[in-house]
């Protein structure tokens, strides 16, 4: 038999995958999460990055456009409903 069985292929290059792949550490195969990679080194007497500024969410005004719209939204249901 000249031709390999198909599995025993198959299972030859899973198992060569396997051998040369890093366990359990997800870094190095092309993740772009960034999870486990190591920061930055820092250059000594370097200041530090700027801290990340947080934006508060505009909780007022999506309340407001959300009574608005449900006042427009119950106008309009009267206004259909009456005719």
């Amino acid at each position: 038999m000249d031709e390999q069985n198909p599995e025993r292929l198959l299972s030859a290059a899973l198992r060569a995958q396997a051998v040369g792949s890093p366990g359990g550490d997800p870094t190095g195969h092309g993740a772009r999460t960034g999870h486990g990679a190591p920061p930055a080194p820092l250059a000594p007497g370097a200041p530090p990055p700027p801290a990340e500024v947080r934006r508060r969410l505009p909780v007022a005004r999506v309340l407001l456009f959300a009574l608005a719209l449900g006042l427009f939204a119950g106008a309009v249901a009267g206004v259909v409903s009456t005719l």
